[in-house]
C-alpha cells in the first residue's frame, strides 16, 4: 500500500478514513445540492463545480452505509469527477511501511475500500474511488 504518497484524513459517513492525495483533484467548502428527479442510486445530486456539474456522492444509499453523522464542512472533488461530502478534516500523513491490511468481507465499506490502515490504535479504511464508481455502477444496474 506504499504507493500512496500522501493520505489525508477525514471523517464521513460518521466514520474516520483516509483518502488517496494523488485520486484528488480539491476538496472545497460545500455548496447547495440540486437534487435530480429520478437520479441514480448513489447519488444525491449535483453541484455546479468549475462551471461544470458535479456528481455528489449519497453515502445511506451505499449498502451498510450510514448518513452523514454531522454538518458537511466540505466536499472531496475526485479526479474521476465525484463529490465526496465530507464532516471533518483532520490532516494529512504519509502512509506507514508497515500496518496495512486487506478490507475484513464483514466491514461494511469492504465494497469501497481498497485496504486498511493501522494507525495509533485505530484501523482507518483507504477509499478506492474507482471501487466506489464501480459500486455506484452496480447499484443503477440494479434499479
Amino acid at each position: 500500500m506504499s504507493e500512496h504518497s500522501s493520505l489525508l484524513h477525514v471523517r464521513a459517513a460518521g466514520r474516520d478514513m483516509l483518502l488517496s492525495v494523488a485520486d484528488l483533484w480539491e476538496v472545497v467548502a460545500p455548496a447547495p445540492v440540486t437534487r435530480l428527479p429520478g437520479g441514480p442510486p448513489g447519488i444525491q445530486g449535483v453541484v455546479i463545480h468549475q462551471g461544470e456539474f458535479l456528481p455528489v456522492l449519497a453515502w445511506k444509499d451505499l449498502p451498510d452505509c450510514a448518513e452523514a453523522g454531522g454538518d458537511i464542512t466540505a466536499v472531496a472533488v475526485f479526479r474521476r469527477r465525484l463529490g465526496v461530502p465530507l464532516e471533518r478534516l483532520f490532516g494529512t500523513l504519509d502512509p506507514p511501511e508497515e500496518g496495512w491490511r486487506s478490507s475484513s468481507e464483514e466491514d461494511p465499506c469492504s465494497a469501497f475500500t481498497a485496504g486498511v490502515c493501522s494507525l495509533e490504535g485505530r484501523d482507518l479504511p483507504l477509499l478506492d474511488v474507482d471501487r466506489l464508481l464501480a459500486l455506484l455502477h452496480r447499484l443503477r444496474a440494479e434499479r
